[in-house]
């Protein structure tokens, strides 16, 4: 069995950052179509094997 390194990251808090990244480069995009876009990554990775869906 392999090691794995589980990292959980807190989806409001990386919300908030994209937001502000993308507002200190003068881009505004409503929040609803950031998180369509996460979403949507989110199922990419997990499709490909890349992220795993992770439970206590």
């Amino acid at each position: 069995m392999s090691e794995q390194d589980v990292q959980i990251v807190d989806f409001e808090e990386m919300l908030r950052f994209i937001e502000s990244r993308l507002a200190s480069a003068g881009t505004y995009v409503k929040r609803e179509a950031i998180i369509t876009i996460l979403q949507a990554e989110e199922a990419f990775l997990l499709e490909k094997g890349i992220l795993q869906e992770y439970s206590e």
